[in-house]
């Protein structure tokens, strides 16, 4: 059975192994993502970042990163190598966004397809629009843009709904 608690400041250095071995997946967005250790953790929990750690039996397998307001709740990242272990820290997430009074989820990705963007596109309620693009040469048709960054985006209840759909589905 997977659970998921928040990280305390002992955790530091769990998230940070765990962080440091997501970023060798070459299958996922962490893919050489910068490594940290413990201290950089701890900055983020200071900052007022939520951490929350995924656990099955005695070990660790995924962590998710999240802040917000009571308006919007910003996801940063989720870590975790099985499907089941990304849904329910997103679920977490929906969770701790509705109690917080946001209404909205969202995060920044890049457009890579990666196996996190393939689980997000799974749930099949996630609006991807593009916010960021590689730069115009000079004459190129703005038409012809190249998305480099997007924004996903949804109400958390219909996120939470479509996780739960797939992590408990009707018989």
């Amino acid at each position: 059975m997977i659970t998921i608690t928040p990280c305390t400041i002992s955790d530091c250095g769990i998230v940070a192994q765990l962080w440091n071995a997501k970023r060798l997946d070459a299958a996922s967005c962490w893919y050489e993502a910068d490594a940290v250790d413990e201290a950089y953790v701890y900055q983020l929990l200071s900052a007022g970042v939520q951490i929350s750690i995924a656990s099955e039996a005695s070990s660790h397998v995924g962590f998710g990163l999240w802040y917000g307001s009571a308006v919007v709740a910003r996801l940063v990242a989720l870590a975790a190598d099985e499907d089941e272990v990304y849904y329910r820290l997103l679920s977490e997430f929906c969770d701790w966004g509705i109690v917080l009074g946001a209404q909205i989820g969202c995060a920044e990705i890049g457009t890579a397809l990666t196996t996190e963007r393939g689980r997000m596109d799974a749930l099949g309620v996630v609006q991807i629009v593009p916010i960021g693009f590689e730069p115009l040469a000079p004459g190129q048709d703005p038409s012809d843009r190249v998305p480099k960054l997007l924004r996903a985006e949804c109400d958390l209840q219909v996120l939470k709904d479509a996780v739960t759909q797939i992590l408990e589905p009707a018989p």
